[in-house]
């Protein structure tokens, strides 16, 4: 599953049958060039070789539109914490792509116990189904959060004598049921996915355990600190109920007693 919807195009100009709020049709131009592949006259000889060529520059181009997405989600996306609810909980869309390093997504593969070669490696998260997408040009202190049906990117092939070459549009927003893309922190993910999992371990233990070791009931209205109040920074939890920021002096632990 691709991040985006890709359709192909058979015009430099595709007119959409969606009408904008001017209550006029939308034409999206396809007429800029990011993918050019040569060929000999041999591969167009059979229907075989024609079709094996066709597969090889639609794999090609696809992955040259998908490193021009992450390029897009750079300059675009919103920086936010993981995950936004108060933005999320306004739209209907549960189900979203997370774009983010072949490291990182091998780490968070590694704390949900998925196999990073699954076809299914989805992670699920206070009701929403979130597609980990790995990728080898994305840096590992960022990540890319949108949903996979927010933008729609046209593309067309034309052939030149013997050469093939691939026009593309912009990324355009055909959808207003799904939130503006979100640029967010890695080790932000990873820690509150660890919690996250900590609390479903706390809260599926057997009775035999729940009886012997009870979890305070205090610990549900204790705040979540997600920020530095003094600096706005970020912050470590130490303990249940512990936070000190990273990049000042700020905490709020309980003093050592002195002997």
């Amino acid at each position: 599953m691709l991040p985006f919807v890709l359709k192909i195009a058979d015009q430099p100009v595709e007119r959409l049958q969606r009408i904008n709020a001017g209550n006029q049709s939308i034409d999206v131009d396809v007429q800029l060039e990011f993918y050019s592949r040569e060929f000999e006259p041999a591969d167009m000889a059979s229907a075989t070789r024609r079709q094996r060529l066709s597969q090889l520059i639609l794999q090609e181009a696809t992955e040259s539109a998908y490193a021009t997405f992450v390029t897009f989600l750079r300059n675009s996306a919103e920086p936010q914490n993981f995950l936004p609810f108060e933005y999320l909980t306004q739209y209907p869309c549960r189900r979203y792509a997370l774009l983010l390093s072949a490291s990182r997504s091998h780490e968070l593969f590694e704390i949900c116990q998925i196999q990073p070669d699954a076809s299914h490696s989805i992670l699920h998260y206070r009701g929403y189904e979130i597609a980990i997408k790995p990728r080898r040009y994305i840096v590992d202190t960022a990540a890319y959060l949108v949903a996979p049906d927010k933008y729609t990117l046209f593309i067309r092939q034309v052939r030149e004598d013997n050469t093939i070459r691939v026009y593309r549009s912009d990324f355009i927003n055909l959808t207003r049921n799904s939130p503006a893309p979100f640029k967010l922190d890695t080790r932000d993910i990873i820690e509150n996915v660890q919690l996250e999992l900590m609390r479903e371990r706390e809260q599926n233990l057997p009775l035999e355990q729940l009886l012997m070791f009870p979890p305070a009931n205090e610990e549900t209205a204790l705040p979540h600190v997600t920020s530095c109040p003094e600096c706005s920074g970020r912050v470590r939890r130490l303990g249940r109920e512990g936070y000190f920021c990273l990049e000042c002096d700020w905490d709020n632990l309980p003093p050592l007693k002195q002997l």
